[in-house]
């Protein structure tokens, strides 16, 4: 069995891609060596049948550890919604787990080495132990107050804990959100994160501290109104903020959504790659507009002359019932006209390779 024994992991790799699991698993169980090597490359993933049995069982959980090299790398549990799950410190030593509604779990001061944890509903409150955690979830935690401790966090998802009010130490986090958190107001630290939502959040007022975030959600934030200092962003949702008036800064911007606002003059949206205006009706205006890639006009009522859009590659006119010539559309790639009633010119329209009516 010595050549088994020494067979790297790269071909057991490619055996497994030849083979059902099922089969993989009788493979290995055939030769002592196999089954050692594969020690090191199984990721096991339980359903909730068996994460219960590994929480409850402790003679199947010595089996797991043994047939796994390191469960903090091999092992993913499932136990949301268990009400009999109350000490989880057996638990400790596992990848990924998720506890989501586990209502009587309160201390987790043992899971700092998980690597991906969810504790969303629940009614844990100290979370400092936490700081190791690389994916954590803790939406709609109502007991958590203080997250001061989780600035190391890569993965933080705090939406809907309205007790949470500090957030000025987790700059360092890379994706955080914390849509829906109604006592966040100051967000001024958090500029050096990479994808920031914000949805929802009633009382923050300003943004201008967050120009360098990457990807940044504002959905239905109703006090932001200077965005002059979002230019940088790469793709930023601005939809149903309705304060929301001037978007001149905006023309570097990537990916843009404006819909749902008051805004009525995009001249400067024309470097924008992919914009969406739908349902924007105070726009009138989008001579301007004629090299952005993508294009959201939906139900925007009040645009009417869309000849200066021949360059677009998907263009949205669905619901634009003031649009009656289409002709000068005849190079757009994906054109949608539904709703459109009384366009002529559909006859030019033979090179749309995707006309949607």
């Amino acid at each position: 069995m010595t050549g088994f024994s020494k067979l790297s992991q790269d071909p057991l790799f490619v055996i497994k891609k030849f083979l059902l699991p099922k089969d993989f698993l009788l493979l290995c169980y055939t030769s002592k060596g196999i089954y050692e090597e594969t020690k090191r490359i199984k990721f096991l993933v339980f359903n909730k049948k068996y994460s219960l049995k590994f929480y409850e069982d402790n003679k199947f959980r010595k089996r797991v550890f043994s047939s796994i090299n390191n469960p903090s790398k091999q092992l993913s549990l499932n136990l949301s919604d268990c009400d009999n799950v109350r000490d989880v410190s057996v638990l400790s030593g596992v990848y990924k787990l998720n506890l989501s509604e586990c209502n009587r779990v309160t201390d987790v001061r043992s899971l700092g080495g998980v690597y991906s944890l969810n504790l969303s509903y629940t009614y844990i409150s100290d979370v400092r132990a936490l700081s190791g955690v690389h994916t954590l979830d803790l939406s709609d935690c109502h007991n958590v107050r203080d997250v001061d401790a989780l600035g190391g966090v890569h993965t933080l998802d705090l939406s809907n804990c309205p007790n949470v009010s500090d957030v000025s130490a987790l700059g360092g986090v890379h994706t955080l959100d914390l849509s829906n958190c109604l006592n966040v107001s100051d967000v001024s630290a958090l500029g050096k994160v990479h994808t920031l939502d914000l949805s929802d959040s009633y009382n923050v007022f300003d943004v201008s501290a967050l120009g360098g975030v990457h990807t940044l959600d504002l959905w239905a934030c109703p006090n932001v109104s200077d965005v002059s200092a979002l230019g940088g962003v790469h793709t930023l949702d601005l939809s149903d903020c309705l304060n929301v008036t001037d978007v001149s800064a905006l023309g570097r911007v990537h990916t843009l959504n404006l819909s749902y606002t008051y805004i009525s003059n995009v001249s400067a949206l024309g470097g924008v790659y992919k914009l969406n205006l739908s349902e924007c009706n105070r726009v009138t205006d989008v001579s301007a507009l004629g090299g952005v890639h993508t294009l959201n006009l939906r139900n925007c009522r009040n645009v009417s002359d869309v000849r200066a859009l021949g360059g677009v590659y998907d263009l949205n006119l669905k619901d634009c019932r003031k649009v009656f010539n289409v002709r000068a559309l005849s190079d757009v790639h994906t054109l949608n006209l539904k709703g459109c009633c009384n366009v002529n010119g559909i006859s030019t329209l033979g090179n749309v390779v995707n006309l949607i009516r």
